[in-house]
């Protein structure tokens, strides 16, 4: 079998972890959440809405344009967009498993790994669904298999290579790309040291000329403000307004930062162990990226942000127990049949879930009771009966509103549940996050809430069932000096 497998590996392992995506991704029910908010701010690209000035994304754009071609090329409902969610983290695991394996990890025990990493938690990572920080984690990890490939070789075709891929990241995620950008332009530093100058200038004026084109396009298209005002201007008031800490995580993440820190300078300098050039690059490359990247791990820690943030220090944790195998003499032949044993277990454990979610999945909407058709946004996702009915009536009511002449804004992080289904936006108002908000202040929320004509103004009836990450003040506000005409479902109704 290990023979068999050997020589289709990467299929194999592809296959894999399709398999073990699958059934997870597509068995999960519909929430005001994450996957919702970034859905909508695709699909109003899809309708026709311009992002930055009709949706208030925080981060640079390439997750939603590759979301929107997506939904122009196969459709655009949850059952795509969870497709998008599989094709990243195909990749992200897939690469997790290169990377160790072309550090001549074992290949049972780099299988293993990433299997632990895949499932941990319930899938916890995977679970998030599609969004931006694991898009660019992905090409991240394809950065760090390029340069571990090739040896932190610094010809001008790596150099170009490196150079897009860190724009790419950028273009994701900003901030992670300025970890990445960092973190390449260190692990230039610390193997040429004073030749490395050279390098890092060609790097950074590829990146400027990139930038700009960038910023070109942005005018050009009447987005440039929009852009600065939510990617640039309201960075601050994100991180402030939205810290969520988590000691135990930010010390899980440390301590494999610091002992993987403590054991590679170890390496490196104990001349009695006789490490190659090729490992002392591993080991700079290594330690480099998982030191910048766990910085993604703030505001918000929690599991989610936490995998990705140590993703990286994983894997050289695993590489630095590898090297301590073979510098030892150990042979792994005391513990293989362990390994494969756990192997298995993973493997099928994996397979089972799966598979049995994507039944589970297929009968739910093969259902004649089924609530949505493909052309539906909310094809694919499951949804409860009464969150169905919620749906429904709070749509029925914004339309019959729109027939009288007045406008509805849904003040609420639920706001998206009812745009989604009008295909309607009411920009910043549609997400209306502490931090979601660019230069826009309280002040200038509320009174342009109280002063607008003909709108009616849906805000949640209990306190208790507002997101962490919303404005509670200015609800507090609006019920105090708005008229009170009535409620819907969840909603109390105001008119300015």
């Amino acid at each position: 079998m290990e023979k068999l497998i050997k020589k289709k590996e990467n299929i194999f392992i592809i296959v894999l972890i399709f398999i073990s995506l699958i059934g997870v991704t597509f068995y999960v029910s519909l929430e005001a959440n994450d996957e919702l908010w970034n859905f909508q701010n695709v699909y109003k690209m899809y309708n026709g809405y311009q992002i930055y000035e009709d949706a208030n994304v925080i981060c640079t754009p390439l997750f939603f344009y590759i979301g929107n071609l997506l939904f122009n090329i196969l459709g655009a409902n949850f059952f795509v967009f969870r497709i998008y969610n599989i094709l990243i983290f195909l990749f992200f695991y897939f690469l997790i498993y290169k990377i160790l394996r072309i550090m001549q990890v074992n290949m049972k025990i780099s299988l293993a790994c990433t299997f632990i990493l895949l499932i941990f938690e319930d899938y916890s990572l995977v679970r998030v669904m599609a969004n931006y920080n694991s898009l660019a984690l992905v090409f991240s990890l394809f950065g760090i298999y390029l340069l571990i490939k090739n040896q932190i070789e610094m010809s001008n075709k790596n150099i170009l290579i490196q150079a897009i891929i860190c724009f790419l990241i950028i273009l994701t995620k900003q901030n992670i790309g300025l970890f990445y950008l960092i973190a390449l332009l260190g692990t230039i530093a610390i193997k040429y040291r004073k030749k490395s100058i050279k390098n890092i200038l060609k790097i950074c004026l590829i990146l400027t000329m990139f930038s700009i084109a960038f910023i070109l396009y942005l005018y050009f298209k009447g987005i440039l403000n929009g852009f600065i005002n939510y990617t640039v201007l309201g960075i601050s008031d994100f991180a402030n307004k939205n810290v969520s800490i988590n000691m135990l995580y930010i010390f899980v993440g440390i301590a494999i930062l610091i002992s993987n820190l403590v054991c590679s300078i170890f390496f490196v300098k104990q001349k009695k162990i006789e490490i190659t050039e090729n490992e002392k690059n591993n080991l700079i490359i290594l330690n480099c990226f998982s030191i910048m990247l766990f910085l993604l791990i703030y505001p918000i820690i929690n599991m989610s942000h936490l995998l990705l943030a140590i993703s990286t220090g994983i894997i050289l944790f695993v590489y630095i127990c590898n090297i301590i195998i073979k510098k030892s003499n150990i042979t792994l032949n005391k513990i293989d049949k362990i390994i494969i044993i756990s192997l298995i277990i993973l493997i099928i454990y994996s397979l089972f879930t799966n598979i049995n979610r994507l039944i589970s999945w297929i009968n739910v909407i093969s259902d004649d009771k089924y609530y949505y058709e493909y052309n539906s946004p909310y094809f694919g996702t499951i949804v409860s009966e009464d969150l169905y009915k919620n749906i429904e009536n709070v749509t029925k009511y914004i339309k019959e509103e729109n027939d009288k002449g007045n406008k509805v804004i849904v003040f609420s992080s639920k706001a998206a549940l009812y745009m989604v289904q009008l295909r309607q936006s009411n920009s910043f108002y549609d997400l209306p996050f502490n931090g979601n908000l660019g230069k826009i202040t309280e002040e200038y929320i509320f009174n342009d809430l109280k002063n607008k004509k003909n709108t009616l103004i849906l805000v949640v009836k209990d306190e208790e069932d507002m997101e962490w990450q919303e404005n509670r003040e200015i609800v507090k506000k609006l019920k105090e000096e708005l008229e009170s005409i009535g409620t819907i479902e969840d909603f109390e109704v105001l008119k300015p």
